[in-house]
């Protein structure tokens, strides 16, 4: 790729960067973690789960001291918390992107460095 077109896909990756950053330096209340749903038996033999309609309820998974923790939740997720976690994972989603476009903009500014970065001994050679 010639100097030019590389120049200007760094300024377009940084524009994609600096647009990221505005929304993760704001960013509104949040959970971390994950909301999943477990079905279960309670082993009541005469239960509707014998006959395979389990028991939902949902849980919310994070990181705690380098352990996953599990927080039972309900038979049903209140909306409060549901928008605070896909809050927290979109935030996620927005600093890994911040960081893919970090790790290309250093690639693009490798090469362009390297496209003007001679030899000594060529130089000391076109000096002569």
């Amino acid at each position: 790729m010639d100097s030019s077109k590389l120049r200007q896909k760094i300024w377009l990756l940084d524009e994609q960067r600096r647009n990221l950053l505005r929304q993760v330096l704001r960013p509104f209340p949040m959970v971390s973690g994950s909301l999943f749903q477990m079905r279960r038996q309670c082993g009541n033999p005469r239960c509707k789960c014998a006959r395979g309609e389990l028991h939902a309820s949902w849980y919310l998974s994070r990181r705690q001291e380098g352990k996953t923790k599990l927080t039972y939740i309900g038979r049903v997720v209140p909306d409060w918390l549901q928008k605070r976690v896909g809050r927290y994972q979109i935030h996620q989603k927005r600093l890994a992107a911040i960081r893919k476009i970090d790790a290309e903009i250093s690639k693009g500014l490798n090469q362009l460095r390297d496209e003007k970065v001679q030899s000594f001994e060529k130089v000391q050679r076109e000096r002569q």
